[in-house]
């Protein structure tokens, strides 16, 4: 089966993941890859519980993201991979993880960042992973919900890539 979906949303599991991605989609297993979850459990828990009926949910790190167990469960299943930050897609995918599309789907305001998107904001940081991202061949769009339009990540950081 294809990767359905991997998508960097700092909200993680939310309505426009389980009600809007999830339904469209219907992965039988969603997987959110962040070293900071997989050490805090209850937390973790949360969000797996959140998830629609019919998808098993599991958190990873990033090394275990990229070790081929884990990639052998993400191609036996309908898949979609979360991401709180670039920072964890930038990492899995120069790990060697077999990715050809990222979503943008929820990066909000913080200090630093600035509005690319009503619901995206980035700074140099999160700019730069993403170039890098995409010049692994990925191809990288902001898109909060799949009714609505994708916008390629050149119009959100500049330049080519």
């Amino acid at each position: 089966m294809p990767l359905l979906l991997a998508r960097v949303d700092d909200r993680l599991v939310h309505g426009q993941v389980a009600f809007g991605w999830c339904l469209k989609l219907r992965p039988t297993l969603v997987a959110i890859v962040s070293d900071t979850l997989r050490m805090d459990p209850e937390r973790a828990d949360l969000y797996i519980c959140a998830l629609p009926e019919g998808a098993k949910g599991t958190v990873v790190s990033v090394a275990e993201a990229i070790a081929p167990e884990f990639r052998r469960d993400v191609d036996a299943a309908r898949t979609i991979l979360l991401f709180p930050g670039t920072s964890e897609a930038f990492r899995l995918v120069e790990g060697g993880f077999p990715m050809t599309e990222l979503n943008l789907g929820g990066l909000h305001h913080a200090p630093g960042k600035t509005e690319a998107l009503p619901y995206v904001f980035l700074d140099d940081a999160d700019r730069d992973r993403l170039r890098a991202i995409a010049a692994h061949g990925v191809r990288v769009f902001a898109q909060d919900l799949p009714s609505n339009p994708a916008y390629p990540v050149t119009k959100l950081i500049g330049g080519a890539v």
